[in-house]
This record gives structure tokens, sequence and C-alpha cells, in this order.
């Protein structure tokens, strides 16, 4: 009862923070505009949201012998991550939230690149990408948004219209990946390399560069 009197008391003050932070002032933008959340933490964002429960249970079998937090075994009303808290003491939730991070870092940066690679290898035994048309970034990346959010962009359409704020970005990179490598030129770009995007012209111009880049090293 408590807790949602002051949510709602609390509501005008949240929706007008929400707000100064979307304006990028103020200091709650200013700490979240620091390089290690840009570079460093917001990338794995995506793999939190997908690995936390199941991290959770994994710490919790590991550390409780005989024991498993396994909510999966009982007919749920829900279709997703459980509801219900990791039942662990309070000064674990460092050691677990720092075991996720870890754990999403590793399958955003050396897991999830290092299949990528096997199954672009794969493919160019079979494919051979010699001859190929000049490729049009900025009409692909329109039909990858569409395909991805169902919503057909314009190419200075925000990132926040067309759905690709926030989760999304992780996902659009690994089809800019997949869609504008070749044999000879695989193109690299990160979540880090999207972070400061606002349209879809931004992204079309970090791929033209990092496509300039590839060819520039002659891969």
């Amino acid at each position: 009862l408590w807790d949602n009197l002051a949510g709602r008391i609390m509501c005008p003050l949240t929706t007008l923070w929400i707000f100064a932070m979307s304006t990028g002032e103020g200091y709650t933008a200013s700490i979240l505009r620091g390089e290690f959340l840009v570079n460093t933490l917001s990338p794995t964002s995506y793999n939190c949201f997908l690995f936390h429960q199941m991290i959770g249970q994994w710490y919790f079998a590991a550390t409780r012998p005989g024991e498993f937090w396994n909510w999966w075994q009982y007919r749920k009303s829900f279709y997703w991550f459980s509801p219900g808290p990791c039942p662990v003491q309070w000064y674990e939730y460092f050691l677990v939230i720092t075991v996720v991070v870890a754990f999403s870092d590793f399958m955003d940066s050396t897991f999830a690149p290092m299949v990528k690679s096997i199954a672009k290898q794969a493919i160019r035994l079979f494919v051979d990408d010699e001859g190929e048309e000049e490729v049009d970034v900025a009409g692909t990346l329109c039909s990858l948004v569409e395909k991805m959010t169902g919503i057909e962009p314009e190419i200075d359409s925000t990132l926040d219209k067309v759905g690709l704020a926030s989760v999304g970005i992780p996902v659009i990179v690994g089809m800019l990946n997949s869609d504008f490598s070749t044999k000879n030129n695989p193109l690299s770009v990160t979540s880090a390399d999207l972070m400061k995007a606002k349209t879809i012209h931004d992204i079309a111009i970090i791929v033209e560069l990092a496509w300039a880049d590839v060819e520039g090293d002659g891969v």
C-alpha cells in the first residue's frame, strides 16, 4: 500500500527528472555520459537483460549445495523472467551483478564475434563475393531497420522514432556486420561505435567510414 502511494506521489517529480535527462542537461545526464558507462557498460545492457535470471540461478545453485532456485519447474501466469527476486543475502547482490556484467561483456566482446567469424568463414567457403556491385549503405540500412522494427524509416529519422534506442542497438549491430560484410571485406561495427548516433543517417556515416577503413587496410 505504502509503496503504491509513494510511487504515485513521486510520479510528477520522476516525470520532470526523466524529461530533464532527455534534454541531455543536468548532473544526472553528465554522469550517464561518462566514458565508462557509455563505452564499457552500455554495450552489455542487452545481454544483462537476457542472462541475469539464468546467472542468478547458477549462482544460487553453486553457493547453496542441495538447493536450486528454479522457478521454471512450476506453472506460471507469465511468459518470461520470474517476477520473484533471487533469494540471496543483500551483500551478495554486488557479486551477482558483477558476474552478470562480466558474463555479458564476454558474450558481447568475445563469444558473439567468435561465432560470427566462424559462421562467416563457413559461408565464404560456398559463396563467392568477387565482382559484387557497390552497396547502397543508406538503402540497405533502411531495409534492415524496417525488417527489425516494422517501421519504414527515412534516412533522417531519429533512432527513437524508429525504435532503435537502448536495447535495439546491439541487435542492429549484428545485422549491420552480417549484411555489409563480404568475403574480402568483413565489416566490424560495435555497439560503442553507434552510441553517439542520433539518426539513421548517422549510422550510415559510421558504416561508410568503417567500410572505408576496412578497404584501406586491404582486408
